[in-house]
């Protein structure tokens, strides 16, 4: 038997409406049996009351109801906001086009003609809940990442010498992480927690962040907070929490001369020895206070060689080192 797929909130809502109750009586055992919850209408009157109740994961319905059409409930679940995106299954014994593409304009996402094989409906609801959790995911992926790159650029600004700063930084990191074979889900995380690498510096004052000559040690120390500064701000951000070490460690070194903890080796989490490579890389190619004249791609890998083992993980600046002779950063 089919193993459902982990639903994006435990036990989801399966709403059947059918006017034969021996069926829906059949499905609804089977789907709990599967972990999920369910609800059974046997007319449209009794499925919009449903509906009304609590609004399901996924609604199956068939096409001929003794008081109108599965049609109807379809197009009154997609008038209601809240029912735009659930998914809807149409299980009918019509089998002809026109029946399956009038429902198809009405909304329905998949059509599952009787008689069908309780698996076979299953199979359906969980690529249609799979579908929808993705899309959900996405959407709320995108709209993070709009407030997070809103947020950077706000911080970025105060900085008259690092425009684009964090976008390349995000890109180059990016690259790497690829290139060190991370998971979907750490490149996620990698590129929150690379735009984000100086929000500690929103607290540093604006004559020691734009400071054309060398800092006072005293200065030094101030512009040294900013990784601490930061990660205290994303404690309390609870979907950020997790892009702290990209923050707190990006200023580690492998010698454990870095700061803020004095790290050393691998004992430095892995985010914040890729972003190291990268956020310097990003410095030494472009104008800072401290350096009028930019160094070049080759002689900027040059450095990062010199100082792998030292400054960098030396097997990540290896890699990193690869890219930008292959031509990828």
């Amino acid at each position: 038997m089919l193993q459902p797929i982990p639903p994006a909130s435990p036990n989801p809502l399966l709403l059947f409406v059918d006017d034969d109750a021996e069926l829906t009586h059949i499905l609804s055992e089977f789907f709990r049996q599967q972990n999920y919850r369910t609800a059974a209408a046997h007319t449209l009157k009794e499925a919009v009351h449903a509906l009304h109740r609590e609004m399901p994961a996924l609604l199956i319905v068939d096409m001929r109801l003794p008081d109108g059409s599965g049609n109807d409930l379809i197009a009154y679940l997609r008038q209601r906001p809240e029912g735009e995106a659930v998914p809807i299954v149409v299980v009918s014994a019509l089998a002809d086009a026109p029946s399956i593409q009038t429902a198809r304009r009405f909304g329905a996402d998949e059509y599952l003609i009787k008689p069908f094989h309780p698996d076979e409906l299953l199979a359906v609801v969980q690529n249609s809940l799979h579908r929808r959790r993705a899309v959900e995911q996405l959407v709320t992926r995108e709209a993070h990442l709009q407030t997070v790159t809103i947020l950077a650029k706000t911080i970025e600004a105060r900085d008259a010498y690092t425009g684009g700063h964090v976008e390349r930084v995000s890109a180059y990191a990016r690259k790497l992480a690829e290139a060190l074979g991370w998971s979907p889900e750490d490149l996620t995380l990698l590129e929150f927690g690379a735009l984000l690498h100086d929000i500690g510096k929103i607290t540093i004052p604006e004559n020691i962040l734009n400071k054309p000559g060398p800092l006072t040690p005293d200065e030094r120390a101030i512009m040294r907070e900013h990784p601490q500064r930061g990660a205290e701000i994303l404690q309390h951000v609870d979907h950020l929490r997790p892009t702290i070490p990209y923050i707190l460690y990006h200023h580690e070194r492998w010698d454990g001369k870095g700061y803020p903890e004095g790290l050393r080796g691998e004992a430095i989490p892995r985010e914040g020895r890729l972003l190291a490579i990268v956020d310097a890389y990003d410095a030494m190619t472009t104008r800072r206070p401290y350096r009028s004249h930019p160094l070049g791609k080759t002689e900027a890998a040059a450095e990062i060689e010199r100082q792998a083992g030292k400054i960098f993980d030396p097997q990540m600046a290896q890699k990193f080192i690869e890219l930008i002779r292959q031509g990828q950063i």
